[in-house]
């Protein structure tokens, strides 16, 4: 991970927020008085979906689950568009 200081990254704030986008990375900040890290709200969001689904201890044993079928390969294909047809 980049670690600048908290002057370095207000210097250069507009580049290093396209960086963390355009490159998926997070970028350590230091200061005096506390750190941070800079990384994208796309990688926000996912870090607080994860964090919202692995909450519940079921429902983390449920993806582990589903994690384990899908590596083992039990998997079944479903067609997509004739799901929704017999959803409705």
């Amino acid at each position: 991970m980049t670690s600048m200081s908290a002057s370095e990254a207000r210097a250069s704030l507009y580049p290093l927020i396209e960086r963390v986008n355009d490159d998926a990375i997070a970028i350590h900040i230091t200061s005096r008085k506390g750190n941070a890290v800079l990384i994208s709200e796309d990688e926000y969001n996912s870090l607080c979906e994860t964090l919202y689904l692995m909450r519940s201890p079921a429902n983390a044993a449920r993806l582990a689950q589903g994690v384990a079928q899908l590596e083992a390969g039990d998997t079944v294909e479903v067609d997509l568009d004739r799901l929704a047809q017999e959803l409705g």
